[in-house]
């Protein structure tokens, strides 16, 4: 009688665990049949979270630095959104400089995210190369560097400049701020970053669920979203705050001249509601005597979309980084930076 309530027990504790083993074989199917779905169906056609994706899976790579979490890697190239992306031996999209500094040569760095990378926008096309070009035809010797990162904030861009900038040995910088620079610096763990890497689904999901968080209850989510990131009690806010007026101390260490310039949320030109985000950086250049620019007073005569690289990216295409470059280079003009 013993034995059979053991045989009994142990087929009951095998058929158990079979079920759940066929539950999570089950699932793990359909999450791969799902990944493969999904992949196959952005794929087929320009989208901003899945090019996204690729460009960080594919030309990024982690560190093991907390301030500055990841950097591209070296020598890489891909095409995203229909435009390639080529990054030289320092990781960044622009052609190979020399160091030490040959003689003759003056440079500007361009400090910035997506916006300064050219995010949808042929190398050429990029403010950073344009106005190298504007330079060009009434000064000798300047090289612009693009030192532009997809999903940098104020406090990694002036990390890369103290870790890859100062080494170009530039006479001019200029910090290219945009309003999510208050957002916090990303963690990066192991298994997490791993699973987001080489899956799709979990990328998309949680992307979709942040932009949900964003929308919550407002009737303008964006500017909710922003304002919460502009509280003098937000992590990000301090560490943008503090940053920038590092690279403000140390390029005043350095007789480095510094040029602040503030890139618009180019979703709400007509009537803009996110002053309140200009007032961080154009403050702190106040405070210092720098040179700040913003550029809402140069794009707000045109229809966003006019600007944008795509319908559904807000990123600036060609013509927008085109008037990008020609208002800076007449900021530099009338502020004697070029000399």
């Amino acid at each position: 009688m013993l034995r059979k309530c053991t045989r009994a027990k142990l087929y009951k504790t095998t058929s158990i665990s079979f079920n759940i083993l066929i539950s999570l074989v089950s699932i793990a199917l359909s999450v791969l049949v799902l990944e493969g779905c999904v992949r196959f169906y952005f794929s087929n056609k320009l989208n901003y979270d899945f090019e996204m994706w690729r460009y960080a899976k594919e030309l990024k790579a982690p560190l093991p630095d907390s301030v500055l979490p990841f950097h591209h890697k070296s020598e890489k190239s891909g095409l995203y959104y229909g435009v390639e992306l080529k990054t030289n031996s320092r990781g960044l999209r622009d052609i190979e400089y020399l160091t030490p500094k040959p003689k003759g040569v003056k440079r500007v760095l361009m400090l910035g995210d997506s916006f300064t990378l050219g995010w949808g926008v042929p190398f050429e096309d990029t403010f950073s190369k344009q106005l190298e070009r504007l330079i060009f035809y009434r000064f000798s010797g300047y090289q612009v560097v693009n030192m532009g990162t997809g999903n940098y904030n104020s406090s990694m861009e002036v990390e890369l400049f103290k870790q890859k900038g100062l080494a170009l040995e530039p006479d001019i910088v200029v910090l290219m701020y945009y309003i999510n620079d208050t957002e916090p610096t990303p963690e990066i763990d192991g298994f997490s970053y791993k699973l987001m890497r080489h899956i799709y689904l979990p990328a998309y999901t949680n992307s979709k669920l942040k932009q949900l968080g964003m929308m919550n209850s407002s009737d303008d989510w964006l500017q909710a979203y922003y304002k919460k990131n502009y509280k003098s009690d937000s992590p990000g806010f301090e560490k943008a705050k503090y940053s920038i007026n590092e690279l403000i101390r140390i390029t005043s260490e350095k007789n480095i001249r510094l040029l602040i310039v503030n890139i618009p949320d180019l979703r709400r030109l007509k009537t803009y509601p996110f002053s309140f985000a200009t007032e961080l950086p154009q403050g702190l250049a106040v405070q210092n005597s720098i040179p700040f620019l913003d550029l809402l007073q140069s794009l707000q005569e045109y229809d966003g979309q006019v600007l944008w690289v795509s319908k559904d990216d807000s990123h600036m295409n060609q013509f927008a980084n085109r008037i990008t470059a020609e208002v800076i280079f007449e900021k530099m003009l009338k502020e004697n930076m070029l000399r």
